[in-house]
């Protein structure tokens, strides 16, 4: 009776119809944003204390990876093996395909099963430990020695990077995943180029110097680890029951699948571009090894710019769209390479399609992690990260094959028409997004109006809700606005449309 005396609020009916209606877009296809989503500035981001200790953390660890792997190629390839220098590098590939491409389910199912700060504070001692192998392997010339130690190093290089990708969403807000995730791969990419360049300058003296540094470096990183103090997740902090069932039902989500197929579909036809435009350059022009480090400097280049950009480019257009436009553009660079006979023509495609694909990966990263339960974090990033991978191997693999008896123009031809094919997938299936739609209040409104809605949904004063409802209505009108719950934010935000 109570409930029926009290005053009905006047609600903008049509404005919440319209935003309760999320819907997910499949064939619908929108080039841009009708207005730009809120800007996050990476140094915002980087003023987050935490953030910042993980940041120092990777950093020290991958500098100090750079170093390790720069003084053992120069102890397997050159010291120990100074007149079989391909055959080195083959049995190198080869130790490194395993870690590299089947223990992601492994790093995946340790991220969730104990605590993720735990495995990044052990894990970078426990390599400092395995970085002693290479002295020894330096000091007694064995190169089994340093093989089992760039074997064992990479092991735990898989499962250290599947930690790290795990904890951001722990670090940051949802809306700054895109930014977060861009700076994390900024100074990856700055470390390696730091520890190629201090090893190489250490081992003008003594390659061992080499090593002790980065022995070194991974005890400071696990310290910076240590200073984090917010829950990471993993172990008993995840709350609820960590079973392969649960981890298989969130691969199924419309956004965590499109950003297998986008990112494994656009990965495998880039290694096809990676390794057709070497062939292409070496039998056009003949330059050679300088051809292959050329298209592989030339690739560096185009993701480093991709990984600046992505931040930009997804607040001023859906994941979708970015996605479909990096596949038309790319298949536009190919058809070049075919066709025009130039160098440089053929640089300039590996920097746009690396370029392309970047932006992609970038923005399917925060996808990934912004929508899956923490629980099931580690593994459904695994296996995204193994797809990622082994479509790469099968794409140059392939490309190797199909070119070795000169029929690069063809393959090329071939890859073309994959990346229109795949273009033309991802305008069909869904990306999980909601719809884009005409928008007349400011991103930052919806979010407080979202967070104060959802704050009363499970009041049981009635009265209460309905006043907050009337007052946050009129911020929804022309919008799409998620459902999903926003009582752990880091675990299942609002909405990150990455």
């Amino acid at each position: 009776m109570f409930r029926e005396c009290l005053p009905k609020p006047i609600i903008n009916r049509a404005g919440i119809r319209h935003a309760g209606r999320v819907r997910i877009d499949q064939v619908n296809f929108h080039l841009l944003r009708d207005e730009a989503k809120q800007h996050v500035r990476r140094r915002d981001v980087l003023r987050l204390r935490n953030f910042r200790a993980a940041m120092g953390a990777q950093t020290s660890s991958q500098v100090a990876d750079a170093m390790t792997s720069l003084g053992l190629a120069q102890v397997l390839l050159f010291d120990l093996n100074p007149g079989d220098t391909t055959q080195a590098f083959l049995r190198g590939l080869l130790v490194a395909a395993f870690p590299l491409l089947l223990v992601g389910p492994l790093a995946g199912f340790l991220a969730d099963r104990y605590s993720r700060q735990g495995l990044l504070v052990v894990g970078q001692r426990l390599r400092a430990l395995l970085t002693i192998g290479a002295i020894l392997a330096a000091l007694v010339e064995q190169a089994a020695v340093g093989y089992a130690t760039f074997a064992l190093l990479l092991l735990t290089t898989r499962v250290l990077y599947t930690a790290r990708a795990t904890v951001i969403p722990r670090l940051v807000e949802p809306h700054q995943l895109v930014a977060a995730d861009s700076i994390s791969l900024i100074f990856s990419m700055v470390s390696g180029f730091v520890g190629v360049a201090v090893a190489g300058l250490l081992e003008l003296i003594d390659v061992r110097l080499a090593f002790v540094a980065a022995i070194a470096l991974h005890l400071v990183s696990s310290s910076w680890y240590r200073k984090i103090d917010v829950p990471l997740g993993g172990g008993r902090s995840g709350g609820r029951e960590r079973d392969w069932r649960q981890a298989a039902a969130q691969l199924k989500i419309p956004k965590v699948r499109f950003s297998i197929v986008s990112s494994g579909g656009g990965k495998l036809l880039l290694g096809v571009c990676y390794a057709c435009v070497a062939l292409v350059i070496d039998a056009r022009f003949a330059v050679e090894a300088t051809g292959y480090a050329a298209v592989f400097g030339v690739a560096g280049a185009g993701t480093f710019i991709g990984t600046l950009t992505a931040e930009w480019i997804i607040e001023r257009m859906p994941r979708k769209s970015v996605s479909v436009l990096a596949s038309m553009v790319s298949a536009v660079a190919t058809v070049s390479v075919a066709i025009v006979p130039n160098i440089y023509a053929a640089l300039g495609a590996i920097v746009v399609a690396s370029f392309a694909f970047q932006n992609v990966r970038v923005c399917n990263d925060a996808a990934v992690q912004s929508t899956v339960d923490s629980a099931s974090l580690g593994r459904v990033f695994a296996a995204y990260d193994v797809v990622y991978n082994l479509s790469f191997v099968g794409g140059a693999t392939i490309a190797l094959l199909a070119g070795a008896n000169d029929e690069f123009v063809g393959v090329l031809l071939a890859c073309a028409t994959g990346y229109a094919a795949l273009a033309a997938l991802l305008v069909v299936i869904g990306s999980g997004d909601p719809r884009p739609t005409l928008s007349t209040t400011k991103p930052a409104e919806i979010h407080v109006a979202t967070l104060s809605t959802l704050r009363v949904s499970n009041t049981t004063r009635p009265d209460i809700a309905a006043a907050t409802l009337s007052t946050s209505a009129s911020a929804y009108s022309g919008h799409s606005v998620s459902t999903t719950s926003a009582s752990a934010p880091k675990q299942a935000p609002i909405d990150v449309s990455a």
